[in-house]
């Protein structure tokens, strides 16, 4: 049989052998089939006897819940012929088979996309292929899912999307725990339903928020771990000692690796138990998860107890059962502790990384003012950006001002002379003749050494250095993040709420009282009204005045081939022919 490319030169018996290679065997290996091949020829037809008699004995119900379950599974690959159905499942959907009634129910199934496609073995035939159809088809991964959701304003139920792609679930939860979309439990059908959330409101969370170091455990004794043949081997002690220190830093990396691998506990300098609670979201390193509530070890936060499991929302108003707290909660909380509900993926552990080496760069440029020794940046910027108090300031407008610290520093210790001198410090003398010269500083004694000068090369390099340093986008990954206002503000507000009076004369004075307001301010604006287009400052309606533009002409022409547009050209035809053609109705 010849080759359906016309490749028959690619044959085996075309094939020259290889110089290590017999020629015998390429022919043998080609004459006959393996044993094994037959063997497995013989089991799939086996197999496929099984299910054509399986399925047999199923009524035509059982038969399309199983075709059903073959679509869904398959759900990519869209036109599916009846004879890969066939082959899989057992049942001929084919055009006169034995499961033709089948066939009939499936062209009623909405579930169901059934179209007409060439035949792949006869492209000139026609075959219908078959297809599943969610009832959300334009739904294939977790953007198209979100986006789907932001535009149902009524809600979506989520067994509705449960059949629009494999992993929907999985993307689902992952959008409730970070508060993409909201969530609703329908009392009646137990399901959830899902809401556009709109836009978010983030707060930063005080506290550097840290990978927690793995250090080796100590009380080890010396020469413990070593193979007692290799010691007896190798009876130099320096020998020891280096195979010793290689079998502790293999140990250190294991326990790192297997750290990073199964890291739920994140370290912070700021006591985070005032700023959030169990079972609320949490954005760290640039992925949202929730503060674990967990009481059972090696069960997911969804099939934890009721009482232990996460809130659908990603706040809470008040913390979770105590009865969780004496159970005992499976992972740590407390001031320098956060437990996280899933492990810490790589991108996230990579950005904390990231975040502390930015911060360790920014804190060393800080002290040093960028090589200008003996000055430290000072400011508002300086401070907000090396604290662990989280900022509300625009983080560019940071860099800049950050920028400028840096610059006034660099710049008086690189002699431009616009330090303050110290009193007794530059007058006469060897004293103050040696360091005339250092660059305006002045008296170079004990509590201010002189510096070496830095010209204004120096000092433009060092500002740029210090700007890209301040904005470094790793960061944003320094905090914690949060919805809403953090835990003791709520508390702050729900406790002052009723001290706050309702009437509005009250608060008026109250806030005069406190300085918030003027004594002469209104207590209110004025509503904002809309200016009335038809009406002048004066209050008068505007005279409407239409002017014809300069070569305008007023024709026609959107009447012609109508009846009023022939009575028209016999009138302009007389008139230029001088009769007379009537007053015009007058």
């Amino acid at each position: 049989m010849s080759n359906a490319y016309g490749f028959d030169f690619l044959r085996a018996e075309h094939t020259l052998p290889g110089d290590g290679e017999d020629p015998t065997l390429v022919g043998a290996a080609t004459a006959q089939p393996t044993y094994d091949a037959e063997t497995t020829t013989k089991s799939e037809e086996n197999n496929h006897a099984a299910l054509v008699a399986a399925a047999a004995a199923k009524n035509p119900l059982e038969k399309q819940f199983d075709i059903l379950a073959f679509l869904q599974a398959h759900r990519s690959s869209k036109c599916i012929p009846p004879s890969i159905i066939f082959a899989k499942t057992g049942i001929d959907l084919s055009e006169g088979g034995a499961d033709e009634p089948v066939a009939k129910m499936l062209e009623k199934n909405p579930k169901v996309c059934i179209e007409e496609m060439p035949d792949p073995e006869n492209p000139s035939l026609l075959i219908l292929t078959y297809g599943y159809q969610a009832k959300f088809n334009n739904v294939h991964d977790k953007t198209g899912l979100l986006a789907q959701i932001n535009r149902c304003k009524n809600g979506v139920a989520t067994r509705d999307l449960l059949d629009a792609y494999e992993g929907v679930l999985e993307d689902i939860n992952a959008l409730v725990s970070s508060g993409d979309v909201l969530a609703v439990m329908n009392p009646e059908d137990k399901d959830r339903v899902l809401f556009p959330r709109g836009e978010t409101f983030l707060v930063e969370l005080d506290g550097h928020v840290t990978v927690p170091d793995m250090k080796t455990p100590a009380g080890t004794n010396k020469f413990s771990d070593i193979n007692p043949a290799v010691a007896a081997a190798t009876q130099d002690p320096v020998v020891l000692a280096a195979i010793q220190k290689a079998q502790l830093e293999k140990r250190r990396q294991q326990q790192q690796r297997l750290l990073l691998e199964n890291c739920t506990i994140i370290d912070t300098d700021v006591d985070p138990l005032k700023q959030i609670r169990r079972g609320e979201a949490i954005c760290i390193g640039g992925q949202w998860f929730r503060v674990s509530s967990a009481v059972k070890e090696g069960v997911p936060l969804s099939e934890q107890p009721t009482r232990a499991q996460a809130p659908p929302t990603v706040t809470s108003l008040k913390d979770l059962s105590k009865k969780n707290e004496q159970d005992g909660y499976i992972r740590i909380f407390n001031k320098e502790k956060i437990p996280l509900d899933h492990p810490l993926p790589p991108t996230a552990l990579q950005n904390l990384r990231d975040a502390k080496k930015a911060r360790e760069q920014l804190h060393q440029f800080a002290g040093t003012a960028g090589g200008a020794v003996g000055r430290v940046v000072t400011g508002g910027a300086s401070s907000q950006l090396l604290s662990s108090s989280a900022s509300a300031a625009n983080p560019s407008t940071l860099a800049a001002a950050f920028a400028k610290s840096v610059a006034a520093a660099a710049s008086g210790a690189g002699g431009g002379g616009h330090m303050r001198k110290r009193p007794g410090g530059g007058g006469g003398g060897a004293r103050g003749g040696a360091n005339a010269d250092s660059g305006g500083l002045g008296g170079g004694g004990v509590h201010n050494p002189p510096v070496g000068g830095m010209d204004r090369a120096s000092v433009a390099e060092t500002i740029e250095t210090a700007k890209r340093a301040a904005s470094d986008p790793s960061l944003a990954y320094s905090h914690a993040r949060r919805h809403g206002c953090t835990k003791d503000v709520r508390e702050i507000y729900l406790a002052t709420v009723k001290d706050v009076p309702e009437s509005e004369i009250d608060l008026h004075n109250l806030m005069i009282e406190y300085k918030l307001i003027e004594p002469g301010e209104a207590m209110r604006l004025p509503r904002m009204k809309k200016k009335n287009a038809n009406v002048d400052n004066d209050g008068k309606p505007k005279k409407r005045r239409y002017y014809l533009k300069k070569g305008q002409r007023i024709t026609n022409t959107h009447l012609e081939g109508t009846e009023i547009g022939a009575v028209l050209a016999k009138a302009a035809e007389k008139q230029s022919q001088g009769k007379s053609v009537g007053d015009g109705g007058m």
